[in-house]
């Protein structure tokens, strides 16, 4: 557990940061809830302006466990304490079933995702300079021969788990997974935590990142005032919510939880441009998201404080992130009792989310006789948030750079899939230098063009949907509408596709028996003392 004499030793305080020791320094969490009730929602005259959040889909409530947080005097808590007092309530037992079997599956299909960037130039390059730094090794860190300390593990591990824009989401623009599992799994094997320990971190950490995003909703735009700012949310809400959910593994009180999580705020960071103008750092900011929550968490062991006012302050997060415009309810109503974990979607396509009812919708088109050669012009119609992403500036998204850029092209992958693609419809051999480069793709993609509808501005962001037209040359009319994206709550994909999704993503590191066996590992998860079966797998990648 927490030990505040720690504080007050400096060489222990550099060996846990830095990774110069290998100790545990947390224990074993409570299986339940002793639960200290807490309340943000009087918090709410902190925000300037306040728009209500973009409501969950899918959220479950627990069968069990205590009421929502209650209401508590405004001089003696803030949100930062309220979400702490949480954090340390919260035992294994108070989990829905059904979260935690999402947990699982998730926690499948990230580690899957990591694998299959294991060989990407960024991760050789990632690999290289965290070796060059040198560190008393305490984590694993996939494709890296060598253990790292648990902060870096975490940076290399986030890295591979964005790297392919193949992990889950969450809308309207969160991938939540690639910047909470990478810390979970490294402390957890730093610390020898078991199964149930890394499911209850998880999870935390997936609801905190999704309500500390959601409270920056805008209704009237319908958009995240985080995506229209040009800012990640996954880096920056994962940063706070990483650091939380690191806290709770090192067994940490509830002051100082808090104290992480204000410590964290300082430490948020993630810019979007590289989806617009090109660039390959946005693969590297959930992966420092998740080392900069441990290294928040560990410097909260050792006394900094953060502030009291950490997210709703003159100062704070939301200030500084979205001009004080935030929901606090949506921070802490129903914390505890409601799972907004359960509205996560599984990527069925390695690219940018906004593109997959194009893709959809291509793939119809093509199920149903349309040949790519045979395509005059075609016009891809979304919500206006999506577009930004996708289809401004035109020019660039039809003729992109690089593969990764290919990925945030509608027009790119809806030719890719009027052509004809892997996987699941379209996988990560359809992404490739070589293929943007094809005449054939350059040519189609001048002819697709993107544009906003409001018919899917009605819809966004319960949905990312599109409407594809497409004309012939012969002078036929034809049409497609996607309003529920597969892999949603809504649509999900089948265990056999997640389980196609997962073989894929293994294939080229791990033999088929060890993919077998690293599957079945994460099922029996809860069951496992430690996670050594699973990182005794993982070690095994090479870069």
């Amino acid at each position: 557990m927490y030990d505040e004499r720690s504080e007050h030793d400096p060489r222990r305080a550099y060996a846990d940061i830095h990774g110069a020791g290998h100790e545990p320094v947390g224990g074993k969490q409570a299986s339940r809830r002793t639960f200290l009730k807490a309340s943000g929602g009087l918090i709410a005259g902190a925000a300037a302006q306040v728009s209500p959040a973009v409501a969950p889909q899918g959220a479950v409530s627990a069968d069990h466990g205590p009421p929502d947080i209650m209401k508590r005097d405004p001089e003696a808590s803030s949100l930062v304490s309220s979400i702490a007092e949480f954090v340390h309530g919260t035992g294994f037992g108070d989990l829905p079933d059904t979260i935690c079997r999402i947990a699982r599956q998730h926690l499948l299909d990230t580690i899957g995702c990591c694998l299959a960037a294991a060989r990407l130039e960024t991760s050789r390059s990632l690999a290289s300079y965290l070796m060059s730094e040198g560190g008393t090794g305490q984590a694993t860190a996939i494709s890296i021969p060598q253990q790292l300390p648990v902060p870096q593990a975490a940076f290399m591990n986030g890295l591979l788990a964005r790297s392919l824009e193949f992990d889950d989401m969450a809308m309207p623009d969160l991938h939540p997974s690639g910047a909470i599992m990478p810390l979970v799994l490294a402390l957890c094997e730093w610390q020898r935590a078991s199964g149930e320990q890394a499911i209850l971190a998880y999870v935390i950490g997936l609801e905190l990142c999704l309500r500390l995003d959601r409270a920056g909703y805008d209704r009237a735009s319908r958009s995240s005032r985080f995506l229209e700012r040009g800012q990640d949310a996954t880096a920056i809400c994962g940063t706070l919510a990483g650091a939380a959910a690191a806290a709770k593994l090192l067994g940490f009180h509830a002051k100082a939880i808090a104290n992480a999580i204000g410590i964290a705020v300082s430490f948020a960071a993630g810019s979007l441009e590289a989806n617009r103008s090109g660039g390959t750092i946005k693969r590297f900011q959930s992966g420092w998201a998740g080392k900069s929550a441990i290294q928040a968490a560990l410097l909260a062991k050792y006394g900094v404080d953060g502030p009291a006012q950490a997210l709703e302050g003159r100062y704070g997060f939301y200030h500084c992130f979205v001009d004080g415009q935030f929901d606090p309810h949506t921070l802490t109503d129903g914390l505890g009792s409601v799972w907004q974990a359960s509205d996560l979607r599984f990527k069925p396509y390695p690219s940018n989310y906004y593109t997959h009812a194009g893709i959809d919708a291509a793939l119809a088109l093509r199920q149903k006789g349309l040949k790519a050669g045979e395509v005059a012009s075609a016009q891809l119609a979304v919500a206006t948030p999506m577009l930004h992403t996708i289809g401004e500036p035109l020019d660039r998204k039809q003729a992109p750079q690089t593969a990764y850029e290919a990925k945030f092209s509608g027009p790119y992958t809806v030719a890719s899939a009027l052509i004809g693609g892997s996987g699941l419809g379209l996988g990560i051999d359809d992404f490739t230098d070589e293929l943007i480069r094809d005449p054939t793709r350059r040519a189609l993609m001048r002819r697709i063009s993107v544009t906003s509808d409001p018919r899917c501005d009605s819809i966004f962001p319960q949905q990312a949907p599109a409407i594809m037209s497409v004309t012939t040359k012969d002078g036929r009319r034809m049409v497609e509408e996607v309003l529920i994206n597969r892999g949603s709550p809504e649509r999900p994909l089948s265990d056999d596709e997640l389980a196609v999704k997962f073989s894929e993503n293994c294939r080229s590191v791990l033999a088929p028996e060890t993919t077998e066996a690293l599957r079945s590992s994460i099922d029996r998860i809860t069951e496992a003392k430690d996670l050594s079966e699973i990182v005794r797998i993982l070690a095994t990648v090479r870069g």
